[in-house]
């Protein structure tokens, strides 16, 4: 009498099974890539909103003690255009970076690349005049924005590794009470507003008001513009522009390009608003209707920001 026993060969898969097989696989990664790309986004552009938050609150401690906001390198910048230069000491702005300038003229103080300069590491953020109320120099800095080279990109590429945000140029040593609006002294008109599609002009003897949250008060600035050419200052003006760098709606090198910049406000919150790449702040400071020094065509602007800076009760409280 005959006894089978079981093969102990096993059945292979066919060709075409091993094909269905890499063909699911590859679905399912051209499913969960973009997923996890854009879940990547989402987390980092909740850090860097964070992030804002606690450097405003560290701003409202300072409010607290002074009374005003703590200092911005433009504010010096505009004291020496337009009235009596304020002495410098070293320690006297938000961010820690020391400047060299004299009158209206800049000389670097640090040695590029600056995310290597130790000068530039001993001094950002920790000289600056928040930093005792926050103790934390991660807060400064987005978690997309890696130290290396800039790039001219909607992304902006490498930045400086210790100070991704940037103040307002016009509020410091003023009350956050000061910061309610301003009344034109010469007409502004044809400011682009964000995208160049559209201008908005401002009439002499016009109020605006700048309700506290829609006032921009601290910005993710572009990496290409927080370098400046010169120094990374902290500081943000018309000039400088916004990293559109989360969630971005189209390829970074697109001439259409737009993208999610963080953006703190004054009454403290902070937000990724949708904006096109490469937007600078002279769109930005129009779209709110606050005043602006160096126009997209002809002048600068000194009736009305002459006006506006003036207003300060300087020097600052050292």
């Amino acid at each position: 009498m005959s006894r089978r026993f079981p093969s102990s060969r096993t059945r292979g898969f066919t060709l075409v099974e091993l094909l269905v097989v890499i063909s699911i696989i590859a679905l399912l990664i051209a499913i969960l890539v973009p997923a996890l790309s854009a879940a990547r986004h989402q987390v980092r552009s909740a850090v860097c909103r964070s992030n804002l938050k606690q450097l405003m609150n560290g701003m409202f401690y300072y409010i607290a003690d002074y009374e005003v906001f703590p200092g911005t390198h433009g504010l010096f910048w505009f004291q020496g255009l337009f009235g009596t230069a304020w002495r410098r000491p070293s320690g006297v702005t938000w961010d820690g970076a020391r400047d060299r300038i004299v009158g209206i003229t800049v000389t670097p103080p640090y040695v590029q690349p600056y995310h290597l300069d130790p000068a530039f590491l001993a001094d950002v953020p920790g000289k600056g005049t928040i930093f005792s109320y926050l103790r934390d120099e991660g807060v400064y800095v987005c978690p997309a924005d890696k130290p290396g080279k800039a790039e001219d990109s909607s992304i902006g590429g490498g930045g400086n590794g210790r100070l991704s945000y940037s103040l307002n140029a016009y509020v410091g040593y003023k009350p956050p009470e000061r910061l309610g609006g301003f009344t034109y002294v010469a007409a502004s008109v044809d400011n682009a507003l964000p995208g160049g599609k559209n201008t908005r002009s401002f009439a002499a003897g016009q109020k605006v008001t700048f309700p506290t949250a829609r006032f921009m008060t601290l910005f993710e600035e572009h990496p290409g513009t927080n370098i400046n050419g010169s120094f990374p200052d902290g500081n943000f003006n018309e000039l400088d522009r916004i990293a559109t760098r989360h969630m971005p709606a189209a390829s970074a090198n697109r001439p259409d390009a737009v993208g999610r910049a963080s953006v703190a406000f004054l009454d403290g919150h902070a937000d990724n608003p949708l904006y096109p790449a490469k937007t600078d702040g002279r769109s930005l400071f129009t779209e709110f209707g606050h005043p602006h020094y160096w126009r997209q065509t002809g002048p600068p602007d000194n009736a009305n920001i002459s006006t506006y800076v003036k207003k300060l009760n300087g020097p600052c409280p050292w």
